[in-house]
């Protein structure tokens, strides 16, 4: 009897050492090993991502507010929030002046300009190029509490633009931020942004072979020729992306016009963008359950406009 138990002892760690065991916890672990390395991060991501979302989605179903009975006792009431959102003119506004400030700021102020920086940073025999690009990434590396005030002082009653105003004969009554509000926040977003839009143009002018701008002037093309037939073509797909990346931060931004403006956006709601809405609405009103609303509808629309940009490459790719 202890024979046979010692032979199937001895039969054991000889199908361990043999490798029986090791080759069936591999293949076990083949399949799933990745997935189970990925199990921390998909934890995290269900916390503070899918959760949040959820979350936010049924509070806007609700008539939940940060005072008074329905802070602590809310109840579901559906769309109705929805409803009242597109009846809000504040919503509705907010919505425009987005709008208008993402298409002047971001993609006809940083994208042009970026565009334009790069362009002169690859030309040869050029002074200066170290210094302009020195400030253009100082701005960008500022934080953003630091550049709102610093903009709120340049366009106060006694800062300096006013000052550079006065010297050519322009009197300014009030600060340019409160008698011209969206204009200073989209002045602000363009010093602000265009280093990113710089940097990937710069990269994407970088990848074009030296010889093809060599054979296009030899054959005679002019500067603005070889813009269009040579270097645009070769460096849409990096519009696109620079679009698709400036879209997404100039509609979530909010450090920037809250510090200059503050939650009203200025006279008349001129610079309510619609993060400022959400917070005015929220913090302000203790309405947290249409500001919810809201960034759902925002999110919307923003992932929209993110597949217009995905479907629009692939018409790019064919030039």
């Amino acid at each position: 009897m202890a024979q046979g138990k010692n032979e199937g002892i001895f039969q054991a760690h000889e199908d361990l050492s043999s490798g029986g065991m090791i080759d069936k916890l591999a293949s076990f672990f083949e399949g799933r090993g990745a997935f189970l390395f990925l199990v921390p991060a998909l934890v995290l991501i269900g916390i503070f991502v899918i959760f949040p979302v959820v979350w936010d989605v049924y509070i806007s179903m609700t008539n939940a507010s940060l005072v008074g009975p329905s802070a602590k006792h809310y109840i579901f009431i559906g769309t109705q929030n929805y409803f009242r959102l597109f009846q809000d003119f504040l919503f509705l506004n907010s919505l425009k002046v987005s709008f208008a400030f993402t298409v002047l700021s971001a993609l006809i102020g940083q994208a042009i300009l970026g565009l334009a920086l790069a362009l002169v940073m690859r030309m040869e025999g050029i002074k200066g190029k170290i210094l302009v690009a020195t400030v253009v990434f100082i701005a960008w590396v500022i934080p953003e509490v630091v550049a709102g005030y610093a903009w709120s002082a340049v366009t106060d009653k006694q800062g300096l633009v006013s000052a550079i105003l006065s010297f050519f004969g322009v009197k300014t009554e009030y600060s340019l931020y409160f008698t011209h509000p969206f204009e200073v926040i989209v002045v602000a977003n363009i010093w602000r942004g265009t280093a990113f839009s710089m940097i990937l143009f710069t990269a994407a002018l970088e990848g074009i072979p030296k010889y093809i701008y060599e054979a296009a002037e030899v054959d005679g093309a002019t500067p603005w020729q070889r813009f269009k037939y040579v270097v645009f073509p070769l460096i849409s797909q990096a519009i696109l992306v620079d679009f698709i990346l400036i879209t997404i931060w100039t509609f979530g931004v909010f450090t920037l016009p809250y510090m200059i403006l503050g939650p009203g956006g200025g006279i008349g709601n001129a610079g309510q963008l619609w993060t400022l809405y959400i917070y005015f609405k929220a913090i302000n009103n203790f309405d947290i359950a249409l500001a919810a609303a809201a960034s759902n509808v925002m999110f919307v629309i923003v992932l929209a406009l993110i597949l217009a940009y995905l479907w629009s490459m692939k018409y790019f790719r064919r030039w």
